[in-house]
């Protein structure tokens, strides 16, 4: 750590690791996102769900056919969702390259270099963002696939107890899977908490903040620190259960694939998803 002049009070730099989250904190993040996969392929590994509710009569909907698709991701989504996974896979390694200097993950480079391509990453995944907000926001069409509702709940709260065997019903999905579109809005305000806690620990920018003004000096900053560690263990374990449900799970193989393409074939998609509007 650099002799940094400091003026804001609360100033405590007596043990800098003191505000490093421990290992062992990761780890057990770490483990419980593996043990959450493990738990969900030990009740999945003989039967895979099937909707018992039945799809409603749909008068526009065409029948079928083997080979006809329709269009799942539109191309900017798409764009999107991968320019998004190269950031987060760029501020992950470079992030981990970081905290452990001497790890493998730093390749014999320097923190320094490191944070160079943290920047680049995080630089990557707010113009996504802006993109993204801007285009959900006046460009998409029709209502929020992704927005949280009652109907949602319900029928996430079905899966569960699907899942735990209280119930032998399981509802269809709309465009999401509800689980899906949990997972999008927890992984969004963990992004969101990582930029908040990122920028205060980032000098350039937190000159910007008006820290005095609020009496918030080096334990503030510090704490922030320990967060930022804390938000990347727990997206990190968000990230294991994202790959585990996109290539393990034989069932979510034409939707994952759907992610390259933009489209699915509508036999697939009719099999567990209520028709589109």
């Amino acid at each position: 750590m650099s002799n940094e002049t400091f003026s804001l009070p609360g100033f405590n730099m007596t043990d800098y690791n003191l505000y490093r989250l421990d290992d062992r904190i990761f780890l057990a993040f770490i483990i419980a996102g593996l043990a959450f996969c493990l738990i969900h392929a030990a009740r999945r590994a003989f039967r895979q769900p099937r909707p018992t509710e039945e799809s409603p009569p749909d008068q526009n909907q065409p029948a079928a056919d083997k080979d006809e698709e329709i269009e799942r991701h539109t191309l900017l989504q798409r764009i999107y969702h991968w320019t998004n996974a190269a950031a987060v896979i760029i501020l992950t390694i470079s992030g981990w390259a970081i905290y452990q200097p001497q790890g493998p993950f730093a390749l014999g480079q320097t923190p320094n270099y490191w944070f160079l391509w943290h920047q680049w990453g995080t630089a990557i995944l707010l113009v996504g963002l802006v993109f993204h907000m801007i285009h959900e926001s006046f460009m998409a069409k029709g209502a929020n696939s992704m927005a949280v509702n009652q109907a949602e709940g319900i029928r996430l709260l079905a899966i569960l107890k699907n899942f735990f065997g209280f119930s032998r019903s399981y509802p269809r999905a709309s465009k999401y899977h509800p689980g899906q579109i949990i997972f999008h809005w927890l992984v969004a305000g963990n992004l969101f908490l990582l930029i908040l806690t990122g920028s205060v620990i980032w000098k350039p920018f937190r000159e910007l903040l008006p820290l005095s003004l609020l009496g918030l000096g080096w334990d503030f900053i510090f704490a922030n620190r320990l967060l930022h560690d804390f938000f990347s263990a727990t997206l990190m374990a968000s990230l294991i259960g994202h790959v585990y449900f996109a290539l393990f799970i034989k069932k979510n193989w034409p939707e994952a694939k759907s992610m390259f393409t933009g489209r699915i074939s509508l036999r697939e998609y009719l099999s567990s998803h209520f028709p589109m509007d």
